[in-house]
């Protein structure tokens, strides 16, 4: 198991058990796509807080993901915190399914079909 750096700015006003909640988060995120990528680095996430006028506040979150010298982000806004959060972790994986993993299945499907013409 590799160790993730997990970089989190913009989260002062947020009490340590969200924190670490965030944090646990966001290392299941890295193991689990560690898998596809290889060499996850980092990932950072970045709080804007915006519209803080009523009692609601609403949630900006950017995230960054660095692997072998690239670095992927994505973005999110929610009145909830932990929902943008999620969104825009999904949103990376999105983007890491399309980019690259969909890639190597098509790879292997013009394998697949290589070695059927072959057999047949």
């Amino acid at each position: 198991m590799s160790e993730f750096e997990v970089k989190l700015s913009g989260f002062q006003e947020i009490g340590s058990l969200e924190k670490d909640l965030i944090t646990n988060d966001c290392l299941k995120f890295c193991e689990r796509n560690n898998r596809k990528l290889k060499n996850i680095e980092f990932i950072e996430l970045r709080l804007k807080e915006h519209q803080k006028t009523g009692t609601r506040r609403k949630f900006s979150v950017r995230s960054s993901l660095g692997f072998s010298g690239t670095v992927l982000s994505s973005k999110a806004f929610d009145w909830k915190l932990i929902k943008a959060i999620d969104s825009s972790l999904k949103k990376m994986e999105s983007e890491i399914n399309r980019k690259f993993v969909g890639k190597l299945q098509g790879k292997n499907k013009l394998k697949a079909r290589k070695m059927n013409r072959l057999l047949e």
